[in-house]
């Protein structure tokens, strides 16, 4: 595994919490460190073992955790540490921030080379599994494994995306601007027939129902949750992943904790919204590490027209 290990906290001097700091510090230090496997194409062979949610895991996936949790355990005090790829919570320091994890995110896709990323969400006060929540979230974010390492985040509200550059081995920061408009829907078409009635007729109008312009909403699906929300964060339109009648896919197929919750929490940074068809996703109740749930991204107003949807409101 590559061994790299760079300080970036010269670039962080705004956070005020010092340890708030030290662990974006451990999130940067680990993302180039899994950047440098992915682009070298290490660990795309499928292990025996699955990981606490039922999917089978790729040893990038391992590494990936490997990376983000020594990063974070030795260089912080946070409490707990939870991961997609790990079945319990894991007791670290005593400190009053705690960390999810999704350590690589469409990992089956990188091998066909889609971009995979990482996803992560730091909690306050959170004493238990039902803690970690969208009440308790102060961080939540992602990292793109692409062309470029990219970073997009929310920190108390306040949304961020960083470019790593390799040849000063330094992050570049920017300012977020607000969500745009556009007419795209990311879904996974091909379980159409799989899905709920309400939502196969909604997704027919928007395919099929041109504006005046001639316009109707295009379709696209890369099968990667952090390559769909960053062109989600930099184009506008709706990422949707429901429920489905498939076995296994009753709740979704994502998790709340370790994906929905932070992508949700960056969305709203920049004027966006989520759902799970019912309610908003910062405003779900977590009662499992594990928990699956439906999950809506996007512009407000498509996230609102598509709760009428479901609801039986003309739109």
């Amino acid at each position: 595994m590559a061994t790299q290990t760079v300080s970036y906290m010269t670039a962080l001097t705004d956070i005020k919490d010092l340890e708030l700091q030290r662990i974006l510090n451990a999130f940067l230090i680990a993302g180039v460190q899994v950047y440098q496997e992915v682009k070298m194409g290490n660990g795309l062979d499928l292990t025996a073992a699955s990981n606490a949610s039922g999917d089978s895991q790729l040893n990038l996936d391992i590494i990936a955790d490997t990376y983000f949790q020594d990063a974070i355990a030795s260089t912080t005090q946070v409490r707990y540490i939870i991961s997609e790829e790990r079945p319990n919570l894991q007791s670290y320091g005593k400190g009053e921030y705690s960390v999810s994890l999704d350590p690589l995110d469409g990992s089956k896709s990188a091998a066909v080379g889609i971009p995979p990323g990482a996803i992560f969400g730091v909690f306050k006060d959170a004493q238990q599994i039902s803690d970690f929540n969208g009440k308790h979230i102060v961080m939540g974010g992602f990292f793109v494994f692409s062309i470029n390492l990219e970073l997009y985040f929310s920190l108390h509200g306040t949304a961020t995306k960083g470019v790593w550059d390799a040849d000063t081995n330094r992050w570049k920061f920017s300012a977020l601007p607000a969500m745009p408009t556009k007419k795209m829907i990311a879904i996974n078409a091909s379980n159409r027939t799989k899905w709920d009635n309400w939502l196969q007729d909604y997704f027919d109008r928007l395919i099929n129902n041109e504006d005046k312009n001639g316009t109707s909403f295009n379709l696209r699906w890369y099968a990667s949750m952090v390559s769909e929300v960053k062109r989600l964060l930099l184009e506008g339109g709706i990422f949707a992943y429901p429920n489905d009648n498939r076995p296994g896919y009753a709740h979704g197929h994502l998790r709340l904790v370790y994906e929905a919750i932070p992508m949700a929490y960056v969305l709203e940074a920049v004027g966006g919204t989520s759902s799970n068809g019912d309610t908003a996703i910062l405003d779900l109740d977590v009662t499992e590490l594990h928990q699956k749930t439906p999950v809506f991204l996007g512009e407000a107003a498509l996230i609102a027209e598509m709760g009428k949807a479901k609801k039986g409101v003309g739109v």
